[in-house]
């Protein structure tokens, strides 16, 4: 699950694995990248796989306020963590203000889910499961603990 651009109305971005020369730093080792260019955004997702979970980065630049939409093909859960901007998210018609240094439990059924980004930098941490999984996610220590053995020295 990515956020993505419609290639709808977004029909020229640019889908690749290599990170721009100018955000560089951000590359993570041993994580697999999907990074979309376009006008309106650069979205630069990183992903490690572990047992029985998966972690994300997120570090999106927004340069004009757009949506950009995440489609799961089936159920999963996700703890967001959001390190800079405070994003809109709606899932399940229902809309969620995360805030900067916030914890935020989504629970995505398969589906089309979206984001509403302002102009700005956003970057954000996920712990996700599967359903046999989701036990993870209720203890947020243990996530928060998770997350810092892996992005501590970059971003927490």
């Amino acid at each position: 699950m990515l956020f993505h651009l419609s290639t709808q109305h977004f029909p020229n971005a640019i889908r690749t694995t290599d990170i721009p020369r100018e955000y560089a730093d951000i590359s993570l080792s041993n994580h697999t990248r999907n990074v979309t260019i376009d006008d309106a955004c650069t979205l630069i997702h990183q992903t490690v796989r572990e047992q029985g979970y998966s972690l994300w980065v997120n570090n999106f630049f927004i340069h004009q306020p757009l949506s950009l939409y995440v489609l799961s093909m089936e159920k999963m859960y996700s703890l967001y963590y959001s390190i800079e901007n405070t994003v809109n998210f709606s899932s399940r018609g229902q809309m969620r203000h995360i805030r900067p240094e916030e914890f935020c439990l989504l629970d995505l059924s398969p589906g089309f889910h979206y984001g509403r980004f302002e102009k700005g930098t956003y970057r954000s941490l996920h712990v996700m499961v599967d359903e046999p999984n989701k036990g993870i996610l209720s203890d947020q220590e243990y996530v928060a603990a998770l997350l810092r053995e892996h992005y501590f020295d970059t971003y927490i």
